[in-house]
């Protein structure tokens, strides 16, 4: 990294996300670190995301086109940060994450992600899952051929993003899910991996409240192991 301070591309790929927007937007406002581009991908979306993200975002990019991974890859080909971060839209930024980030930067490491915090949920099960998923990314920053998921902020330098491209892609628009655990496994074999705990993204806990946090840790742990052709359904657009 250069000695001056990073510029930091924050790209949030979203859905039908009106409901967080303008709070998931502030968070990044409120960082204790200002030097951000906010990058948000609102890829065929039916509501007004777009028009409120326009108040806070440094560039908004609408494409009919869903998808997530595709989303995240137009958001880091428009962006200009020496480091670009990718953050769930249904999330907010602990007020100093974005300063853990240049901290382990200055500390030698290029990527990483964040533990997550329940958002949405006081109940005992939101901690609970939340601390399993702690462990585990504790547990597998050692492993470079897994990871435990829970990718909701996940960050590195651009050189080694352009590394760790397979095919002209960061991100593999062919998966459906656990398009994160697969990137994140890509930069622990290429990069001097973090997993911040100083600090974390509070997200939202909405598919296990509605899903059920049982079915939700056994579907995950299915698809972690084997996401080529996986899918779900439910979470996209229905088209007729």
């Amino acid at each position: 990294m250069k000695n001056q301070e990073p510029l930091i591309s924050i790209v949030i790929p979203a859905f039908n996300e009106r409901e967080y927007m303008a709070d998931t937007l502030q968070s990044v406002k409120n960082q204790t670190y200002d030097r951000l581009e906010i990058i948000v991908v609102a890829n065929g979306c039916e509501d007004d995301t777009a028009k409120i993200a326009r108040e806070s975002a440094s560039l908004v990019i609408e494409t009919p086109i869903q998808g997530i991974s595709y989303a995240k890859n137009v958001g880091f080909s428009n962006s200009n940060g020496d480091v670009c971060a990718f953050m769930d839209a249904d999330s907010r930024m602990k007020d100093d994450l974005a300063e853990k980030v240049c901290q382990s930067l200055a500390d030698g490491y290029d990527c990483g992600k964040a533990k997550i915090r329940p958002l949405d949920d006081d109940r005992l099960r939101g901690q609970i899952f939340c601390l399993y998923s702690e462990a585990l990314s504790r547990i597998t920053k050692y492993v470079s051929w897994i990871d435990s998921g829970a990718g909701a902020f996940t960050y590195a330098t651009r050189d080694l993003l352009e590394q760790v491209k397979e095919d002209k892609e960061l991100f593999k628009t062919k998966l459906k899910v656990m398009e994160d655990v697969d990137f994140l496994i890509r930069l622990k074999k290429k990069g001097n991996y973090k997993f911040i705990t100083e600090s974390c993204l509070y997200t939202s806990m909405r598919r296990f409240m509605e899903e059920g946090y049982l079915k939700c840790w056994v579907e995950d742990t299915i698809h972690v192991m084997s996401p080529e052709g996986k899918d779900r359904k439910r979470w996209e657009k229905q088209v007729d």
